[in-house]
């Protein structure tokens, strides 16, 4: 299996969590590439060590824990027929939200005493680090998919259970030279945390890059939010958009139709040592840009009460990456399939 976010903690997937080091790659952004490779391999841990204690004392003041707890659903924010926003609220109003990128949280909906019987899902929430009294999860109400029925049939009050996973990737800053992001719709989500963490980052340098498709340009999931980051970011971050449809009136910025070969070309970074492709979607573009099969995506996009725990996500268990990506001369130490 091919996981290799280099330089970052990089773990298979288990309930429980993990944790796994994967060395660093030859040359990163901001290193002497005549350094010891042993060198720095050791200050990359160093550094590990010393964000991690910083790290769990703020975590100790968060709202999440890894064991699975009741949070009250306190509004839903619709965005349109089919995606919401349901903002689930801390006991306590002073707990912060806190969550490591690319961390994730699983949903558990328990309707019997039986494991089939009992709905999990793993959703990554768009809230910003510091926020106080509740997190945010962006949901698309997916046909036949038991826990969006679930979600979106919940009353303000209800309460669902939430634990963290961590990680699905660690993004640390100034590993890479470049990140380019490719997603759609509700896919957006762990990307949005990347974005975040490197734009609360003034010390990161690493160049983020995204192409995000959405059905049309009335329903381009969180633009606003992403706009305001780009402004932020002092020129660290370019998102750009695709749609298949224009409505107007007001004249579209961006490109139409799926994303394709030439999309990507001119978008993100070229296949080249320092960059990396993170791709976070539907099916379809799973397939389209990455290669990966469509029943390989299947059990978890399905209506499955469980979705599979072996391994880190769907995608990443092959060494070579095929679909538009391939096509361009990515390789698999070059692309993160979320």
């Amino acid at each position: 299996m091919a996981f290799r976010f280099a330089t970052a903690a990089l773990c298979g997937l288990t309930f429980g969590g993990y944790n796994a080091f994967v060395k660093p790659a030859a040359k990163c952004h901001g290193q002497d590439h005549g350094e010891d490779h042993h060198s720095v391999v050791m200050d990359h841990r160093l550094e590990r060590v010393a964000q991690d204690y910083e790290i769990n004392k703020k975590a100790h003041r968060g709202g999440l824990t890894k064991k699975f707890q009741s949070y009250r659903l306190g509004e839903i924010i619709n965005l349109s027929e089919e995606t919401a926003i349901f903002r689930f609220l801390f006991e306590n109003p002073e707990d912060e939200f806190f969550l490591l990128p690319c961390s994730t949280l699983q949903a558990l909906n328990k309707q019997g005493g039986m494991q089939c019987e009992n709905v999990q899902r793993m959703y990554t929430p768009i809230t910003p680090v510091g926020t106080k009294g509740y997190f945010d999860i962006l949901v698309k109400k997916m046909p036949r998919g038991r826990m969006t029925e679930h979600l979106f049939s919940m009353q303000v009050g209800e309460s669902l259970q939430f634990k963290i996973v961590n990680y699905k990737l660690r993004y640390m800053p100034n590993v890479y030279k470049h990140v380019g992001m490719i997603g759609t719709g509700s896919g957006i989500t762990p990307l949005l945390q990347v974005i975040r963490a490197n734009c609360a980052n003034k010390d990161d340098k690493t160049k983020l890059t995204l192409l995000f498709a959405n059905p049309s340009d009335h329903r381009v999931l969180l633009k606003g939010t992403l706009d305001d980051l780009a402004k932020q970011s002092e020129g660290k971050f370019t998102p750009y958009y695709t749609v298949d449809k224009v409505y107007g009136p007001e004249p579209w910025q961006g490109f139409v139709g799926y994303i394709n070969d030439a999309m990507v070309k001119k978008t993100m970074p070229p296949p080249a040592e320092g960059n990396i492709i993170l791709v976070c979607g539907s099916d379809r573009l799973m397939n389209s840009i990455c290669g990966v099969p469509m029943e390989v995506m299947k059990p978890w996009s399905s209506g499955l009460a469980y979705q599979p725990g072996g391994v880190t996500m769907p995608g990443n268990m092959s060494n070579q990456v095929n679909g538009t990506l391939g096509r361009l001369g990515y390789t698999s130490e070059q692309v993160y399939r979320f």
